[in-house]
């Protein structure tokens, strides 16, 4: 039997809240094994199907665990498409895990894994995710997590007190006549072994909260919801399809966060018929509207509000206020970023992504099919990084670096998004 491996990397209380550097995902959905080092954005393009969405997912689904939060519920307000836990586990198994005739392939427990690793931490923690006993009658808090622990911490558990009473009482079930030295060590082990996982366990959810894994979000926000405001997340301050995003302006209004008002201004401001927003007031939280003005209409003149604005000022009004509010997460993705932006407009996106994000210590993980979105990325600064996702021979979904592009003779370097579509970077179709 195969567990889940979440490795998190430990920080002691005293210490601040570290950067993901590097995330392995194994056996999930569509995933064999996967490792993807992060800086403070990340980019995926691939086509579709290729599991981008199961990338961004394996890392929630990690994050949900690292929380003890496995239901159906959670998961799917963090922004996973929930389904049967069948199709939660990977169909790629080792052979040697393949069942026998006489032994029903759906009876095969199929493993997860991720492995989430902080810069500057020495010891990764793991997060052990077991799926149900009965895959044919699953029920939503089947999932057990249990977590590792690396022979150090057998050693520090093993001169305990209560490691020396458990193992008496052990012993005392089994005579001595009845075990080999070789029989005590293994339950000395197992001893040792259970304090150390209880005890890291008892820790999982602060460590997590200090990693800013706890609040790992998938975003896709929908137009729909966004030009309502008429609900409020389950999650808050936003919730995955931007539910919440009306009563978190009106709290910054309230909190007089001028800083914010203003630079959220001056990030709206890529649009060039944007005048001026105001923040919404208890009243226009009530009213379920924000009020916005064109710069071409007179300043006198009656404001609108965000049923008449257009879809790419609501998709920029949530993207920079998920990045410049301090109640938002410090640790999210972005699902298909590009939605209803013009294609300049998309690569000065993801440049003001990227120097918001490493302002405000931030990690975004970006999908996209766009590329003009890669116009925006700068290769050179790796803290900036592009990710190629695809299916393998064996139908695996494996992700490779695009590392920045050499000078021509002329000292210039040619446009990303021309080498994504030429089929230089990989990442497009090829069956036609």
């Amino acid at each position: 039997m195969h567990s889940y491996f979440a490795n998190v990397a430990l920080a002691s209380s005293q210490t601040p809240v570290q950067m993901i550097s590097e995330i392995q995902i194994e056996n999930f959905k569509s995933i064999a094994r996967l490792t993807l080092g992060l800086g403070h954005v990340t980019v995926l393009i691939g086509e579709n199907g290729s599991g981008k969405s199961n990338i961004l997912e394996g890392i929630a689904f990690a994050a949900a665990a690292s929380a003890n939060k496995l239901d159906d519920e959670f998961l799917y307000n963090r922004g996973i498409r929930v389904t049967e836990q069948e199709w939660m586990l990977s169909k790629f198994v080792p052979p040697e895990s393949l069942p026998s005739d006489e032994v029903p392939r759906r009876s095969i427990r199929h493993s997860f894994a991720a492995r989430i690793v902080g810069s500057g931490l020495a010891k990764p923690l793991q997060i052990e995710i077991s799926p149900p006993l009965d895959i044919e009658e699953p029920n939503d808090s089947d999932w057990s997590i249990s977590v590792g622990v690396d022979d150090e911490e057998f050693e520090l558990e093993s001169k305990t007190e209560e490691f020396s009473r458990l193992l008496s009482e052990l012993e005392r079930l089994v005579p001595s006549a009845e075990s080999s030295e070789t029989d005590k060590d293994v339950s000395g082990l197992a001893v040792a072994r259970f304090l150390a996982s209880r005890k890291k366990l008892k820790d999982l959810p602060d460590v997590s909260a200090r990693m800013s894994l706890r609040d790992f979000m998938i975003y896709a926000p929908e137009n729909s919801v966004l030009r309502k405001f008429e609900t409020e997340g389950a999650i808050k301050p936003l919730g995955p399809k931007g539910e919440g995003l009306l009563k978190l302006l009106a709290m910054s209004a309230a909190a007089g966060n001028g800083k914010f008002a203003s630079e959220l201004k001056e990030q709206l401001s890529l649009l060039g018929w944007f005048g001026d927003l105001r923040l919404p007031s208890h009243e226009d939280e009530i009213m379920g509207r924000l009020q916005i003005s064109d710069r071409w209409l007179s300043k006198d003149g009656p404001l609108f509000d965000q049923r008449s604005a257009n879809e790419g000022f609501l998709y920029l009004l949530f993207y920079f206020t998920l990045l410049l509010s301090k109640q938002t997460p410090a640790f999210f993705a972005i699902d298909n970023l590009d939605a209803s932006l013009n294609p300049k407009l998309c690569a000065e996106l993801m440049r003001q992504i990227a120097v918001l994000a490493k302002r405000g210590g931030k990690q975004v993980i970006c999908t996209t099919h766009n590329p003009a979105i890669l116009d925006g990325l700068n290769l050179n600064d790796d803290d900036q990084r592009l990710y190629v996702v695809s299916r393998n021979s064996d139908g695996h979904t494996v992700a490779n670096r695009v590392k920045a592009p050499r000078p021509r003779p002329d000292g210039e370097t040619g446009r990303l998004s021309t080498a994504f579509l030429s089929g230089m970077l990989g990442g497009l179709p090829e069956h036609f």
